[in-house]
């Protein structure tokens, strides 16, 4: 049997199995496989043997989900029967309403669930998504507060906070929030292109282009974690209009065109291609590249 290990961007798979020491194929294998687990007595998350709290000899490890204990995975049979706890049934519950789109609805199961159980970090934290995607984005800061100070490791939770603030129009404070972000896991880079964003439109294009080649060397080397589809596309987008803004018309070009061939359509990328060509003399194509921005804009 093989289970999902529910550390933040762990793509380990978990292999139980009766064979004595483990399956030989995932003893093979650590990188994609583990044998040693944790699981939480009140959630039920697994974490994998790279996963989880180390704890003490005096106090068991701790989920940074819930706050509950962590049991050897031996004890998985024992478990499995088992009745979940109400307040993880709300949280679960609110996570299916807020994937579906249904905020109010998964607004009311998570203030339950972190009415029941107040550590419940990670409750706190879909709390704060599912407030500030309402627009109760003062609530939503005062959740992910609230998460952080259950776990301060939350990475999600820093990194949807920065947004809020971002849409609150606190640029300087959530520069500060992408920050943390990035302190704590250097190789996600979402964040990076993101603050990259933000200095840019602050017009601190030459500190943008900075940060997002970061990202873009991160994507490109295999190391990133929590990758989106489209961040490679993203980053390069974000070079290329950096590159525009401080006059370096030809080196924006191939991070524009990456761009377009390879994420979501933007006008915005045909319009700074457009301009580009435009300044570059190259008149007939940047005509085109106008008509297809402002086609998707009028869209």
């Amino acid at each position: 049997m093989l289970l999902s290990c529910s550390g933040w961007a762990c793509t380990r798979l978990i292999s139980v199995s009766k064979v004595p020491g483990g399956n030989p194929v995932a003893l093979r294998d650590p990188d994609a496989y583990a044998v040693e687990f944790m699981i939480c007595d009140f959630c039920g998350s697994y974490f994998c043997d790279r996963c989880h709290a180390s704890g003490s000899r005096l106090r068991a490890p701790r989920c940074t989900s819930c706050g509950g204990r962590l049991v050897p995975g031996a004890r998985l049979e024992q478990m499995s029967g088992r009745a979940r706890p109400a307040a993880a049934e709300h949280h679960d519950q609110g996570v299916r309403h807020l994937e579906s789109g249904r905020l109010d609805d998964a607004v009311r199961e998570l203030d339950e669930a972190v009415r029941l159980r107040p550590e419940y970090a990670a409750a706190h934290r879909m709390r704060g998504i599912a407030l500030s995607a309402t627009g109760r984005r003062a609530e939503a800061l005062a959740a992910f507060e609230q998460a952080l100070q259950r776990d301060p490791s939350d990475v999600v939770a820093h990194f949807e906070r920065a947004g809020t603030l971002l849409a609150m129009e606190r640029a300087a404070e959530a520069v500060a929030a992408y920050d943390q972000t990035i302190a704590l896991r250097p190789e996600y880079p979402a964040p990076q292109i993101n603050r990259a964003i933000i200095l840019m439109n602050s017009g601190r294009d030459a500190e943008a282009l900075a940060a997002v080649d970061g990202a873009v060397a991160l994507l490109a080397s295999g190391r990133a974690v929590g990758a989106g589809r489209y961040d490679l596309a993203s980053a390069h987008s974000v070079k290329g209009a950096a590159l525009v803004k401080l006059g370096r018309y030809e080196e924006a070009l191939p991070a524009i065109d990456y761009a377009i061939d390879n994420g979501p359509d933007s006008w915005n990328d045909h319009y700074n291609k457009s301009y580009a060509l435009e300044r570059l003399g190259r008149m007939e194509e940047s005509e085109t590249a106008r008509g297809i921005a402002d086609s998707l804009r009028n869209a």
